[in-house]
């Protein structure tokens, strides 16, 4: 089985649309309560993401 290079990347959903969705993610913080997390974007843009927000894709 050959191994697979991912990346997580910000893509909220289609009715929270923003110009960030699509660049992939730098770091983010522990979880809060509700399970959101303040996420450090790749070009320095922070945000708060919602479960399902980041999502694992392909190099």
């Amino acid at each position: 089985m050959q191994a697979s290079e991912i990346r997580w990347v910000y893509r909220p959903p289609q009715h929270r649309r923003s110009p960030e969705a699509g660049v992939p993610v730098f770091g983010v913080s522990a979880a809060d309560e509700q399970g959101r997390v303040d996420v450090i974007l790749a070009d320095g843009t922070r945000v708060t993401a919602a479960p399902g927000d980041l999502v694992a894709e392909p190099m």
